[in-house]
């Protein structure tokens, strides 16, 4: 028997908050919410389909919205499951049931670069290095900037929730741009059944539709180069986050350069650099992480030994933790820091590093795992098998906030 998910919005009673109901095969199953600091939000059929449309594709589940849907996205929504499917052997797309219509936004009024009476230009921004480059380098054209929590940041994590909208609102401030804080806890009622690194893009591009009043184009920072773009499977793909936008509600990928050169355009941004987070733990940088070490290298080198304020002096040596490549782009990128490191002279310990990481993973790309994908298999197997399995009273809870 083949599976239907359908997914809703529940009574509005607030136009800054929208509550979205999941059901399984008629019965409920999830409710999550999603709220907005600032601009109401707009509750289309469009955002609903960006918000299911990964899930019901992971799980194998029709998806059925029961709000109109614009038939350009509609039809574009097919690539995408078309992408995301060849990813993972034995994925196929699913049906997906809306009413198709065209979509109609208020006029943007206004000449690009000055902040216009109607729709504007907006960022979702981190504060991580990918989007705090995309700030710097699109700060003329840029009237706004959209910060999630509820992804690394749990909203029920009050201290780090309102420290992260503080960065926010002071990088908001600075670059005269309106900053948008929104709270959602669609990543934690998802996730154990489609990870934040699969779901973030489209789930964005939701969030993107829910703004579709305040913001006529939005930009998505890239996580990976130019080089590598097609060739890393990542839910914020240029064969997705386009693909969800709409003619009148654009969603652009930014920033298609290695992240060696993100930060050396960051060593421009002082006030940036102030708030600059990238640990994997999402609160205040640890500076031992993977990600810190490898970030921490990159500025040394990149900023000719020179101390930047998101990360302590006092903290350990990066001599002192193993460098590990992941996909293709994190190959780039050290390769580009490599030959950063030649240039400046006096890295050779870290360029031997770099040469032996990148020949680990080469070797590891030739694994009968990485060719047969078996993570990935994995992966949605299990995400299946809870979906089957999981109790149903503890998923129709409602979720804390």
């Amino acid at each position: 028997m083949r599976h239907e998910i359908t997914i809703r919005y529940e009574r509005q009673l607030d136009p800054s908050e929208v509550r979205i109901g999941l059901l399984r095969d008629g019965r409920e199953w999830l409710r999550c919410f999603v709220r907005s600091s600032g601009p109401p939000l707009r509750p289309t059929g469009d955002a609903l389909l960006c918000f299911g449309l990964l899930p019901a594709l992971e799980l194998g589940c029709d998806l059925r919205i029961e709000s109109p849907v614009d038939r350009g996205l509609l039809a574009s929504a097919r690539d995408v499951q078309t992408l995301v499917a060849g990813w993972t052997p034995g994925c196929r797309p699913v049906a997906v049931t809306a009413q198709a219509v065209d979509t109609v936004y208020p006029e943007r009024r206004g000449p690009v670069g000055i902040r216009p009476e109607g729709r504007g230009h907006g960022v979702f921004f981190s504060g991580g290095v990918d989007s705090s480059y995309s700030l710097a380098v699109n700060k003329a054209v840029l009237d706004g900037l959209v910060t999630v929590i509820g992804c690394d940041v749990s909203v029920t994590d009050r201290p780090r929730a309102d420290w992260l909208a503080g960065i926010a609102r002071r990088v908001g401030a600075r670059y005269g741009v309106e900053p948008i804080v929104i709270e959602t806890d669609l990543p934690e009622r998802m996730h154990p059944y489609l990870g934040w690194i699969e779901y973030h893009g489209t789930m964005l591009a939701g969030i993107r539709h829910l703004l579709a009043d305040r913001f006529a184009t939005m930009l998505v920072a890239a996580s990976v180069d130019a080089a590598s773009m097609w060739d890393v499977p990542w839910g914020s793909h240029p064969g997705i986050d386009p693909k969800l936008g709409t003619t009148g509600a654009t969603i652009a990928i930014d920033g298609f350069v290695p992240r060696p050169h993100k930060v050396a355009r960051l060593l421009e941004e002082p006030f940036l650099l102030e708030s600059l987070r990238v640990c994997y733990h999402g609160g205040e940088n640890c500076g031992v992480c993977e990600k810190c070490v490898t970030t921490r290298m990159t500025f040394v080198v990149m900023g000719n030994r020179r101390p930047v304020p998101c990360f302590a002096e006092a903290m350990p040596s990066v001599d002192d933790h193993a460098l590990r490549i992941p996909d293709v782009s994190v190959r780039t990128d050290m390769l580009v820091l490599r030959a950063a490191a030649v240039a400046a002279g006096g890295f050779e310990p870290l360029v031997a590093r770099i040469d032996r990481v990148v020949a680990e993973f080469d070797g590891r790309r030739t694994s009968l795992a990485d060719r047969f994908k078996v993570r990935e298999r994995l992966r949605r197997a299990r995400h299946r098998w809870r979906f089957h399995h999981s109790g149903r009273s503890a998923d129709r809870e409602p979720s804390r906030e």
